[in-house]
């Protein structure tokens, strides 16, 4: 009589990933060339400042090893050194904010040993081209925009990725962010995120950014964003930045 197999369980988790420079804790921190733990956030000063980012821009330069926190926290008072420079370079854009192309264009006129790659919705595949990127371990800036009204347009850097693997098959539905305009997040990656909506008017029945970015008739998805700070939102992507490190 032969044997029976039992069918096998299938496993359920969901997963979560972010860059690896990063230090989780009562702050979140990177370990710098001196094996000291720095803070690896830098967060806007209040409604008047459109500063996000260059927060976000001294936040991967500290992820990178690029400049020290303690010089970037007092960059408008820096004489010399890459914070003085940064400064310089970006303070008018402080309470007016800067756009994708220009943002580009200011950090190369740095020469740092960064690589930069833009990516705008025009360019279409945005939305994977970003997930692909964080999946991969890089870091991402985005700007995104409000769906309802266009007003809201925002800086964040994207540190990783969350989503749900059922067997053998993974699924990213959400990007984690560190938002410049949010409060400095405690014992995690992330202080926002943007995720699909899986129920309400911008849901696209319940599918991933997989099943999303791979259907014929491809549209922008619209992310849903969600922050402890804020209230939830759903935004388009607008552009995406990658940053890579030059040898």
């Amino acid at each position: 009589m032969a044997a029976s197999k039992s069918k096998a369980e299938t496993v359920t988790y969901r997963w979560q990933r972010y860059h690896a420079s990063l230090r989780t804790g009562r702050y979140l921190t990177v370990q710098s060339k001196r094996k000291e733990l720095v803070p690896a956030f830098y967060g806007q000063m209040g409604f008047f400042d459109h500063a996000c980012g260059l927060c976000l821009f001294s936040a991967v330069l500290v992820m990178f090893d690029l400049a020290k926190a303690s010089a970037l926290q007092d960059m408008p008072r820096r004489k010399y050194g890459v914070a003085a420079e940064v400064w310089a370079a970006f303070q008018h854009t402080y309470f007016s904010g800067v756009h994708a192309n220009e943002f580009v264009e200011l950090v190369e006129s740095l020469n740092l040993p960064l690589s930069l790659t833009l990516r705008q919705d025009n360019d279409g595949g945005l939305d994977k081209w970003t997930i692909d990127n964080l999946l991969r371990g890089e870091l991402v800036a985005v700007t995104f925009a409000s769906v309802k009204n266009r007003l809201t347009k925002h800086w964040a850097l994207c540190v990783g990725c969350e989503g749900m693997t059922i067997g053998r098959e993974s699924q990213t539905d959400t990007i984690l962010l560190l938002d410049p305009s949010a409060s400095e997040p405690s014992f995690q990656a992330a202080n926002a995120r943007l995720c699909v909506p899986q129920t309400g008017p911008y849901s696209r029945s319940g599918k991933t950014v997989d099943a999303l970015c791979q259907s014929k008739d491809s549209k922008p998805i619209d992310w849903l964003y969600e922050s402890p700070d804020w209230d939830s939102e759903p935004m388009r992507l607008t552009a995406a930045v990658r940053f890579r490190l030059v040898d």
